[in-house]
């Protein structure tokens, strides 16, 4: 991907301003297939701030006649007005112990060689601090979408804590992560108080599709789905062959997006007993559980803190899928889960998650813990990779869910 230039740059200065001195809105703009066309957005006086080519879609900023003009235009698909979101935070403390990396039999897999070597993972987030013991060998670059440059530095710590459960190395050190020689690449989509618009994370999606990885992460969600989030993991996922996984959300109520589409998968969250995580979403969009009540991990300036939430609990299955993508697809062939051409597919990836997972609760799937609870065995003999035999979910304090609600009613949350 090229980054944005200074021309973009200066564009985007300009919609900030011109959100104050003029009635121009932000909107993202989508065409019909085979029909992408900036041009009809200039004549329509649109201003272009960012192109989605890969997704047919641009970012731009237009008066208010335009939207009658774009949407009576048969290569438009649909104009969308920008949304944003905000982070809620868990109580969170130093730990100097994690029962997940022990008690999920993480060590084992390592020692049978299944450590995500190469496989590229996007996060996408409040950034990582790069600069952290455990995570620098396994950082190789991002973005900021915030402050549009190539440093993707947290200053919020969210990110930080999602990386170190996914690849933080196995170096003796501090903590080791699910698949501690993957790459790790920071996608900054939100702002030091976990604040960020719409735009910015479907540029980060983009952004991983451009820049050839393997899977997305994402520890964002939304109440009400939306038309260019659809789109951009659709094409994320069908036309690119990318694996995503989203967190459930915490709190009340029905799965939230991106996890509840069906091109994500959703993870839930459990205690260290097995049972479902109280703060744990519900529904049919749930695919998989795995720990996410007390989790150590990585935290800003070289530490280390504990946290829990569905966001805890997500990159624990995005680590198991780069250990899957490091391994041999054809190893797999005698379950009947794989094609056994070599080539893993994000479909396949789908289809030994789910074949392998510990069935929970009711028998089969069902829409408190999905398939089951993460449970990589691998054919060789390797280890399981969150079949295990846990605890009792360490409580720190309830759960503050601030929705960040703006004009627009899409609302979107990093989930802890």
């Amino acid at each position: 991907m090229s980054y944005i230039t200074f021309a973009v740059i200066a564009a985007m200065l300009l919609a900030s301003s011109l959100a104050y001195t003029s009635p121009y809105t932000a909107v993202i703009v989508s065409f019909t297939k085979g029909n992408y066309d900036p041009a009809i957005v200039g004549a329509a006086g649109g201003r272009i701030i960012e192109e989605f080519k890969n997704m047919e879609m641009l970012y731009a900023i237009v008066p208010p006649r335009a939207f009658a003009v774009l949407l009576q235009d048969p290569a438009i698909e649909f104009v969308e007005p920008d949304g944003q979101f905000g982070i809620a935070e868990a109580s969170t403390s130093e730990y100097s112990e994690s029962w997940a990396l022990e008690d999920i039999g993480v060590e084992p897999a390592h020692s049978s060689n299944h450590t995500g070597r190469g496989v590229k993972i996007a996060i996408l987030d409040t950034g990582v601090d790069y600069k952290h013991p455990d995570l620098a060998p396994n950082y190789k670059g991002g973005y900021d979408f915030i402050n549009m440059d190539s440093d993707p530095m947290d200053d919020n710590g969210h990110g930080t804590h999602v990386a170190g459960i996914i690849a933080a190395a196995k170096d003796g050190k501090g903590i080791v992560g699910v698949a501690p020689d993957a790459e790790i690449y920071a996608i900054k989509v939100s702002d030091q108080k976990g604040k960020g618009s719409f735009s910015g994370l479907v540029e980060g999606i983009n952004w991983s599709i451009e820049n050839d990885m393997d899977v997305v992460t994402m520890s964002i969600t939304g109440s009400d789905g939306s038309k260019a989030l659809k789109k951009a993991v659709e094409s994320a996922y069908n036309e690119h062959g990318l694996v995503l996984v989203a967190a459930v959300g915490n709190g009340n109520g029905e799965v939230l997006y991106p996890a509840a589409y069906d091109e994500v998968i959703g993870v839930g969250s459990v205690n260290k007993d097995n049972t479902l995580s109280s703060f744990s979403l519900t529904g049919s969009e749930v695919e998989l559980v795995a720990p996410g009540s007390g989790i150590e991990s990585t935290a800003i300036g070289g530490k280390y803190r504990l946290s829990s939430g569905t966001s805890m609990a997500t990159p624990f299955v995005t680590g198991a899928i780069a250990l899957l993508l490091g391994s041999d697809e054809k190893a797999w062939s005698s379950t009947g889960l794989v094609d056994g051409d070599g080539i893993w597919t994000n479909d396949e990836i789908r289809e030994v998650l789910r074949g392998t997972a510990k069935d929970l609760g009711d028998l089969g799937k069902d829409d408190l813990f999905g398939y089951g609870l993460l449970n990589l065995d691998f054919p060789d003999g390797g280890p399981s990779i969150a079949a295990a035999s846990l605890g009792e979910e360490t409580e720190h304090s309830p759960f503050a869910l601030k929705l960040a609600w703006f004009a627009f009613k899409i609302s979107l949350q990093l989930m802890t």
